[in-house]
Parts: C-alpha cells; structure tokens; sequence
C-alpha cells in the first residue's frame, strides 16, 4: 500500500503544481486499488466520514468521481449519523441499474442483505437490454431490411 500512497502523493503534487485541483480523496483511491470490480467490500468504507464514505463507493461502483448535480442530494445529508447515511448510500448502489448490468455485489455489508437469484440476474439482463447504446449497436448488426421495417416502426 505504501506504494499506492507514493503514486497519489505524487499525482497530487502534480496538480497542484499544475493549480488544479485534484478532486480526488486519498482514502477513496486506497480503498479502491485492489477492489474486485464487481464486488464492493464495504469494510474497507466504514471508517470513513461520510463525504469519503460516499465518494468511495461511488468510485467503487461508477468508476469515476461523482458530477457536482450526483452528489449534490448528497452532501445535505452528509450531517446525518454514519451510520444512517452508509445505509443510505448503499442502498443507493445496490439498487442502480449500474449495479444490476454488471452483476455488482456488496460484500461485508453490516447494514442490509443485498438481494440475489434468478430474479435479480435478470432484471440485469433487462437493464443492459434497455440501454440505447446496446440497443442501437445490435440494431447495427441486423440485415438491412429488418433496420428499413423497425426505423419505420419507431421513428
């Protein structure tokens, strides 16, 4: 780990040599360098406050940092009790479609039992099915005059 500290240190200095600034939380990257990436070992978050808290699931979850309209309805509960809001957001997570389409689990999760089976597999399948850019990939692949007939259909 002391090597992934080094790195973060490192990039951080850039930045701010650079005067931007890194958005980033130290503690968000370390709980996220050896991470499954479909399996969120909620452990590793609960020591956190609830501003990292919520930043590191969610680096967990979306692989990215949140937009400033995502976490905004967030950070009003930031004041909640942690435990409270760890609930809260991993509730959030567990029930995103995002979690559905990569079959993403949170693991040592004190708080509730993340929902599994058949049914669950695939309401993950529908919500890869329903995303327009899957969709419009497949229609890509289809003969030309099945394309002709759906674009006269739904357009």
């Amino acid at each position: 780990m002391r090597v992934y500290e080094g790195i973060f240190d490192i990039v951080a200095e850039n930045m701010t040599a650079a005067d931007q600034a890194f958005g980033y939380y130290k503690s968000t990257f370390l709980c996220d360098v050896k991470g499954h990436p479909q399996e969120i070992d909620v452990s590793k978050y609960l020591h956190l406050p609830n501003e990292q808290f919520f930043q590191a699931v969610y680096v967990a979850a979306y692989k990215r940092l949140p937009e400033e309209k995502e976490e905004g309805p967030w950070a009003a509960k930031y004041s909640m009790p942690a435990e409270e809001f760890q609930a809260a957001a991993l509730r959030s997570i567990a029930h995103s479609s995002v979690a559905a389409i990569h079959h993403m689990r949170l693991v040592n999760n004190p708080y509730f039992e993340q929902k599994k089976g058949v049914r669950y597999k695939a309401l993950g399948i529908l919500y890869g099915l329903t995303d327009k850019s899957s969709l419009r990939e497949f229609g890509k692949k289809l003969p030309r005059p099945v394309q002709r007939v759906i674009r006269k259909v739904f357009l």
